[in-house]
């Protein structure tokens, strides 16, 4: 079963150390899964990171670079190879509940509600990168933004108690929102409040409850699936298999993550994590941002040309290009 909540970002999870969560649910199924701190969206827009989870590629590859594009039909989805492989596979609560016959896939979108009680702003805490200029309406924001994660984490757990306790189930998002940092307040950007997105893996009775540092992307969501249900992989999957990690096995472990957005626009960008380094670049591949996060979190202090780093730099931009060329992202005239 994958969960896909809308907007949820990943900064505002109990596992990301949230004080002003409330998701008693959420917090109960992270009890019983591994979560993954460090994942990421594929691109921070709901319809271009809805459609990367569900073929496993890149919105550069799929076609789906905007809200509303429609995917290829020529693209294999992941539930096309589990029904493929004899899953009884539908969507949302209503098929949940019609009680299918086993083995099942369900993709369960967890939208926010149209109605829901707003907390008081005043009590939340800013993150250090919202402009003072900019703290009453964030306050603000934050306190509608909350009440709405509030009301679907109660959706969560009634969607929760409504599959067998043996079934194999994902929470993730589409994508972040900056929510007034940086003084921003939508999404598809490269900052992390954007583009990092929650992630937890149900897979009893196989794993043990545990948080990895892995870096890791929605694209690696289908190959995990199918490998999980004893599908094979098939050409053209740019995710990585993360099974192994979560069956205690060895793995090849992901050393970066990718991501991109606004393809086609004017501000397109790429961006690349390895370690606690990450850079950022225009379409034209001119760095725009780079940053170490475990020394600056909040992505404060912009050190693109900065020359005391330009070694780091260049070895970012090196593994940027083999990654771009690797995933055949090449520059569009």
């Amino acid at each position: 079963m994958l969960i896909v909540a809308r907007g949820w970002r990943g900064l505002a999870t109990p596992w990301a150390g949230d004080p002003d969560i409330q998701a008693p649910n959420l917090s109960k199924f992270a009890e019983g899964a591994a979560v993954f701190p460090r994942a990421y969206a594929a691109s921070p827009r709901p319809g271009p990171a809805r459609a990367s989870i569900a073929t496993g590629r890149f919105p550069h590859t799929n076609g789906v670079v905007r809200d509303g594009a429609p995917l290829r039909t020529e693209e294999v989805t992941m539930a096309a190879v589990l029904r493929s492989g004899g899953y009884h596979a539908g969507e949302g609560i209503e098929f949940l509940q019609s009680q299918p016959a086993s083995p099942f896939c369900a993709n369960i979108p967890l939208d926010p509600p149209r109605i829901s009680n707003p907390v008081d702003g005043a009590r939340l805490h800013l993150r250090d990168n919202v402009p003072a200029e900019a703290v009453d309406k964030t306050r603000e924001t934050l306190g509608r933004y909350y009440g709405t994660l509030a009301a679907m984490d109660q959706q969560l757990g009634k969607i929760l108690s409504a599959i067998p306790e043996n079934t194999v189930a994902i929470f993730t998002s589409d994508c972040g929102a900056e929510l007034g940092s940086h003084g921003i307040d939508g999404d598809d950007v490269p900052f992390e409040e954007s583009v990092r997105i929650p992630l937890a893996i149900r897979f009893p009775p196989a794993v043990a409850p545990a948080a990895s540092d892995l870096l890791v992307s929605q694209v690696d969501l289908l190959p995990t699936v199918i490998a999980l249900c004893g599908e094979p992989a098939f050409e053209g999957i740019q995710g990585r298999d993360l099974s192994p990690f979560l069956l205690g096995a060895k793995g090849d472990r992901p050393e970066t993550v990718f991501a991109e957005g606004k393809i086609g626009d004017r501000d397109e960008w790429r961006l690349l994590v390895q370690g606690t380094d990450k850079i950022a670049v225009d379409a034209n591949g001119e760095v725009l941002e780079l940053y170490n996060l475990a020394a600056d979190p909040y992505e404060l202090k912009n050190r693109a040309t900065d020359p005391s780093v330009q070694l780091k730099r260049d070895q970012l931009m090196a593994v940027l290009r083999a990654t771009r060329s690797k995933l055949l992202d090449f520059k569009r005239r």
